[in-house]
């Protein structure tokens, strides 16, 4: 599970809980993602103002928000959507808007400040599991963003002693084409085996968040489930979280 610091807040309105809010939310929890999410963080008699938008959305770095035909006619959507977009004016949060069943044309005029971003348009038939991967691919390239290794170049072109093998499968990774994707997840899975086979993973920081990265693409692929180059991204990104942690 990772810390608090990214904490990652999931507003919507509650006509939208069952046909898109729960599947985003077990999405998340499936990578091991720190969620605040009102029905697993709050309890009768909470005080809904203190819990869920100070302790929430104030606490976290990350929201998820998602923007439909319901949003305007729920009064707990719009109150915590905007302080949402407070806190994301003043660069305290990255936000992650989700568009559902609503066209960018008919975004609410008290929306509009989302066009700002890259949002995703999910319906009913679509899903919502690459939304979760975008996100999760955008908190792990944060999380890389002070270390040592933030691409596997930086893995190669170091080439550790205590990773040579795994180097040595990068090399191999590296003459995939670029399009078969299949093949490139699966060298990155043996590359993350060859690691976790020499050390405690529970002792490695985010080793919960980057262990559901690497068993949930490699099992999709598997099942083989479509995937694209986002999920490479994350994969990647996994893998150098791990290899920063053992140098």
């Amino acid at each position: 599970m990772l810390d608090n610091t990214h904490l990652l807040f999931v507003g919507f309105s509650a006509k939208d809980r069952y046909t898109v809010a729960e599947s985003i939310v077990y999405h998340l929890k499936s990578y091991g993602m720190n969620i605040w999410y009102d029905r697993h963080n709050l309890l009768l008699g909470d005080n809904r103002k203190i819990k869920n938008l100070e302790e929430g959305i104030k606490t976290s770095n990350y929201a998820c928000i998602i923007i439909s035909e319901n949003t305007l006619s729920s009064p707990c959507a719009v109150e915590e959507f905007s302080i949402v977009k407070e806190q994301f004016l003043k660069k305290k949060m990255t936000v992650f808007p989700v568009l559902y069943e609503l066209k960018p044309t008919d975004i609410p005029s008290e929306f509009q400040w989302v066009k700002e971003l890259i949002f995703k348009e999910v319906d009913r038939h679509s899903g919502t599991r690459e939304i979760c991967n975008h996100i999760a691919c955008k908190i792990s390239t944060d999380l890389l963003s002070h270390q040592k290794f933030k691409k596997i170049e930086d893995i190669i072109e170091a080439n550790p002693e205590n990773l040579s093998a795994v180097v040595s499968i990068l090399h191999s990774y590296q003459k995939i084409d670029y399009a078969n994707l299949n093949s490139r997840i699966s060298l990155l899975y043996a590359a993350y085996l060859t690691i976790i086979d020499s050390v405690v993973l529970s002792d490695i920081p985010e080793s919960n968040f980057i262990q559901k990265i690497f068993e949930r693409l490699f099992c999709e692929t598997a099942l083989n489930l479509t995937v694209d180059y986002r999920e490479i991204w994350l994969l990647e990104n996994g893998l150098c979280l791990l290899a920063n942690s053992l140098t």
